[in-house]
């Protein structure tokens, strides 16, 4: 019997890891399922064709299903339905060298301290710019409704810089990142690896603050269905999630980590040089020009619940969009929108043939815990799950 088609749209991203290993090491057969890997431009282009019934499933910015189904960027409202998130971390700010040199001679002990203070230099430059009468500086993240998004405004928030006054905000694909900060169109952004570390070996940009350092467990990627898919074909949805969970285990193995670099190299998946991916994935990334390496763990594909998708952080995302006027969500309704869209029960029933432990509760307070810390099991005991403090040091309840 032949193998059922699910066509998968992703970007060029060390994120995509989990549904191209799924694929290539035979994840997804076992399941029964074949994957039409489905490479895509741009953001847009991957909520337009998934709303739309173009792809069956997606590798998708977790706050994107959440504004698809809500109606939200202009597009007609979609019922979307993430059974599994793909993984934490690998996003970065990245600014030119030229700003980096200025952050430097601005606030030589921000600069020096923990990489999140990198903000209050910035505010000293934008002050200075402003007293000199120089426009402002200019950043881009990758889609408005993005983790990458909420990432840099938090940041710059934390040094009391508005993000809505004291810059200009814009949106650049992954891929072209790094060419539109050589040309100086923009001064710095917010991206997933490999564009970081690109930027770093071409000798045009610094990296001055991590997703790590701003929320380590800020929601990242999320696996995407339209709802009605996902109701129609219950175990279809079931079999995609295990293969992917599988999946992720494999790329989450230090052992594994050279091969998955050698995979994603390829042109038809992120393309670009392995010695950059080896980088990231091994945990010794070259944060600036010249500089030795830095321990620096930055994608955790499955442990720590990497792939559960808790419904605290999808309540959390809505609190955002709401916080920088993308929509209005009251929070006494957020809860619920959240667990609309995020389904840790489908997750659940999903990976119980794996045997694997998972949270019993939907929701955790975040910004609680500096370190990895257990939590209760479905069924008994505990499981782990990784720190969770904001750069701000607040604290945020889903229930409130």
């Amino acid at each position: 019997m032949a193998d059922t088609v699910v066509t998968l749209g992703f970007l060029p991203l060390i994120d995509c890891a989990v549904p191209v290993v799924a694929h290539e090491l035979g994840f997804a057969a076992a399941e029964g399922l074949t994957l039409d890997l489905q490479r895509e431009a741009s953001w847009a282009a991957v909520r337009d064709k998934l709303a739309f019934g173009l792809l069956d499933a997606a590798h998708i910015l977790a706050p994107l299903p959440l504004a698809i189904h809500l109606g939200l960027g202009g597009m007609p409202a979609v019922a979307m339905t993430v059974p599994m998130a793909l993984g934490l971390g690998g996003n970065a700010i990245t600014v030119s060298t030229a700003l980096y040199a200025r952050l430097l001679d601005a606030d030589p002990e921000a600069m020096a301290g923990p990489r999140g203070g990198s903000a209050r230099a910035l505010k000293r430059v934008i002050a200075a710019d402003r007293a000199a009468g120089r426009p402002p500086l200019s950043f881009a993240t990758v889609f408005p409704f993005s983790s990458h998004t909420y990432e840099l405004r938090l940041w710059l928030a934390s040094a009391g810089i508005d993000p809505d006054r004291d810059v200009n905000l814009g949106v650049v694909a992954p891929a072209r990142m790094v060419e539109s900060l050589a040309s100086g169109w923009i001064d710095g952004y917010c991206v997933g690896e490999p564009w970081n570390l690109r930027a770093v070996q071409r000798g045009v940009g610094a990296i001055v603050a991590t997703k790590g350092d701003i929320w380590p467990a800020s929601p990242e990627k999320v696996l995407g269905l339209r709802a009605e898919w996902a109701n129609r074909q219950p175990d279809l949805t079931a079999a995609l999630v295990r293969a992917l969970v599988r999946a992720a285990q494999w790329a989450d193995a230090a052992e594994n980590r050279d091969a998955l670099a050698d995979l994603l190299a390829d042109p038809g998946y992120v393309g670009t040089s392995p010695d950059i991916l080896r980088m990231a994935l091994g945990g010794r990334p070259v944060l600036r020009p010249g500089a030795a390496p830095e321990a620096l763990e930055s994608h955790v594909f499955f442990r720590w619940q990497a792939t559960f998708p808790w419904v605290s952080r999808a309540a959390w995302l809505l609190a955002q969009m709401t916080r920088w006027d993308q929509a209005a969500v009251p929070a006494v309704e957020r809860l619920a929108v959240a667990a609309q869209v995020w389904r840790p029960d489908l997750y659940r029933a999903a990976v119980a043939p794996l045997g694997l432990a998972v949270p019993a509760e939907d929701l955790a307070v975040a910004g609680a815990a500096a370190a990895p810390h257990a939590v209760a099991a479905a069924g008994g005991g505990s499981v782990e799950v990784g720190p969770d403090a904001f750069l701000t040091g607040e604290v945020f309840d889903p229930r409130r």
